[in-house]
């Protein structure tokens, strides 16, 4: 049995990257990786990585249960200047936003999501977590969605 999570992260960035973006001119890079890094150098264009971070399982009933899958998706780019630091600002805005809407059959008709997964539960997001517009210029945030599903045991 494929992992759920995983097969969320993947559905994510699939869809992520079949959206065409327009708040920013540059091309954004889409990846789903489990230990994401990079340099500034790799951070000229907007840069989204999903990773799944974890789960959350509660009892509903004595043979039901709820599941909280979480994805991160970090978002970031090296931002000289305002004007580069907005557009990633109006960027998050729109993946955000497409994220809440989860019209991927739209969007990115290739892409099959897991079945029972729809819109979000739950979306948080953190601008520049460490100040970490501070460091070096780059402009960071970290998007946590929560899908749900529920699950009948035997």
């Amino acid at each position: 049995m494929a992992s759920m999570l995983k097969n969320i992260s993947q559905a994510l960035a699939d869809s992520l990257t079949a959206c065409t973006w327009s708040s920013v001119t540059d091309p954004v890079t889409v990846q789903r990786a489990n230990w994401p890094s990079f340099d500034v150098e790799d951070l000229v264009n907007p840069v989204m990585a999903i990773t799944p971070p974890g789960y959350v399982v509660d009892r509903l009933a004595r043979t039901s249960h709820q599941y909280d899958y979480q994805a991160a998706i970090f978002l970031g780019r090296h931002t000289p200047d305002n004007a580069s630091a907005d557009a990633m600002a109006d960027l998050l805005e729109e993946m955000v936003d497409r994220i809440a809407a989860h019209q991927w059959a739209t969007l990115a008709p290739g892409v099959t999501w897991p079945t029972g997964i729809t819109s979000p539960q739950e979306i948080q997001v953190t601008l520049n977590p460490d100040e970490a517009l501070q460091d070096r210029n780059v402009w960071r945030a970290v998007v946590m969605v929560t899908y749900r599903i529920g699950k009948a045991h035997a």
